[in-house]
């Protein structure tokens, strides 16, 4: 596999998971700067947690669960910070969904993750020389 495959899909996942976080930035626009700086380290953390393409997607699909699960806390907060007693039943819906989502990105990022380590445990060791 070429030396830039591995790069390149650590780029593309630092672009999905900066989409997850400036869509779930609740409380006013994302000011596109932020967004900048947050893919750009992104991509640095899953170029230095990715060691092949499996780990860059594991790691990303784990950042995104963790987006979710603060994007559907975050529909429950914003109401009680905003002087508003109880949330709306729109937002409690929303909080819902984003739990499923956060379900499903977390459970995902856990198979990659023992798909990795029954795949690594399977190797043989390397020749001693």
């Amino acid at each position: 596999m070429a030396d830039w495959f591995p790069k390149l899909n650590a780029l593309i996942a630092a672009v999905v998971v900066t989409i997850g976080l400036t869509l779930a930035w609740v409380w006013t626009p994302m000011p596109v700067s932020w967004a900048v700086v947050a893919g750009l380290g992104f991509t640095a953390l899953l170029l230095w947690l990715g060691e092949t393409i499996r780990h860059i997607w594991a790691w990303a699909c784990l950042i995104l669960g963790l987006e979710s699960l603060s994007w559907s806390a975050a529909q429950l907060i914003k109401p009680a910070m905003e002087g508003v007693p109880q949330p709306s039943g729109e937002q409690v819906v929303n909080s819902f969904v984003g739990i499923f989502f956060a379900t499903f990105w977390l459970t995902f990022a856990y198979g990659i993750f023992r798909l990795i380590r029954r795949t690594e445990s399977m190797e043989p060791p390397a020749p001693k020389s």
